[in-house]
């Protein structure tokens, strides 16, 4: 028996082309939004892994070429310093080029050699690891040279520079410490596993370049002697005193919060990076400014310059009053003492600061 055309079939048989485009376009849709989410989670991770460890090396890379430029003018300006001084220059020099390469190296790897693949941003290249033994080694040399200047200063304070000594020695030890246990680990993800030792060494480093800033500083201020020039002096060392520590401890004080606050970030390298640049520059330019200070012996041979002694040579001038003025009872002579001040800028490493007046006004 034939049958007339089904309308709800024929109905059911023309939606269903519809129906099937948008149950295709919903997934494809739904997709984009799971894609768009990817992408933007994939790109947060480049900003605080990739991005910050581009930026870090940018910035050592730009320091390094101030060093470049600071060791050259040091070895023009200063050719009759010491020969150990030069030949520190030299070496923490060449410490601070070797460093930049293996940062440099390590970038080159994550962003060039591994470029696209987010899973090799947990392993942990191993010049990453190396350089931190030559950055160790900088700030051995450079805290060791600002303790020597302590020890001379303090005139010889051997409990001082035990303490300051012993804290320098710590944050190297630990530091390799740190980096043979790196090579271990292999990860980022299981290097978390020893943060608390990387922890430690920005404290410890953070703590001796201020206790080293801040003994000069109550060095220096102790030299006061009340005279203008000396105390002129006296003020721009302890400004650049004052200088030599504050960079390198903001550093490691930033090393050490983006450690414990995004320790599954690259921001913490950013500062690790750049730690052994900031030395280098400290220990270059506490070099050479000492003939930026006024009244400086232009011929300075040593590690810096400072207020070594101040001289006042007294002597009496007796003015007597007038012939005309003379009598039995206002006969008299006047005596006044003349103080002066002659201020003898002597290299630390000759000999201690001592600004004590021979005779008071």
């Amino acid at each position: 028996m034939a049958t007339g055309p089904d309308p709800i079939t024929d109905g059911a048989i023309a939606l269903n082309p519809i129906f099937s485009m948008l149950v295709a376009r919903y997934l494809t849709t739904s997709k984009s939004f799971v894609e768009m989410a990817d992408a933007g989670a994939q790109t947060s991770a480049l900003d605080n892994t990739l991005g910050v460890l581009y930026l870090g090396v940018t910035l050592a890379m730009a320091l390094w070429g101030a060093s470049c430029v600071q060791a050259y003018y040091y070895y023009n300006h200063y050719p009759d310093d010491a020969l150990w001084i030069k030949s520190l220059v030299a070496v923490v020099w060449t410490l601070d080029t070797v460093h930049q390469g293996l940062i440099t190296h390590s970038a080159y790897e994550y962003l060039i050699t591994e470029y696209g693949n987010l899973v090799y941003l947990d392993t942990i290249v191993e010049t990453l690891l190396v350089e931190i033994y030559f950055e160790a080694l900088v700030v051995l040399l450079v805290q060791a040279f600002f303790i020597l200047r302590v020890w001379r200063l303090s005139g010889k304070n051997i409990p001082l520079a035990v303490i300051l000594v012993a804290l320098g020695i710590s944050s190297f030890v630990l530091s390799v410490v740190f980096t043979v246990k790196g090579h271990q680990l292999k990860t980022f993800t299981r290097l978390k596993e020893i943060y608390a030792l990387n922890r430690s060494i920005n404290v410890i480093n953070a703590v001796t370049d201020v206790s080293i800033a801040a003994a000069l500083i109550y060095l220096l201020n102790k030299s006061r002697t009340g005279f203008r020039r000396s105390n002129h002096i006296i003020n721009h060392l302890i400004f650049y005193s004052l200088n030599t520590g504050l960079l390198t401890s903001i550093d490691a004080i930033g090393s050490l919060v983006g450690n414990t606050v995004w320790g599954d970030t690259f921001i913490y390298i950013f500062f690790f990076v750049n730690i052994s640049r900031l030395y280098t520059n400290s220990f270059l330019a506490t070099l050479n400014t000492r003939k930026g200070i006024h009244g400086i012996d232009e011929n300075s041979n040593g590690q810096s310059f400072s207020v070594s002694q101040s001289r006042f040579h007294s002597r009496a001038v007796e003015l007597e009053a007038p012939s005309a003025q003379r009598g039995t009872n206002n006969q008299a002579a006047l005596s006044i003492k003349v103080n002066t001040e002659t201020v003898t800028m002597q290299d630390q490493e000759e000999g201690n600061v001592k600004v004590s007046p021979d005779a008071s006004l």
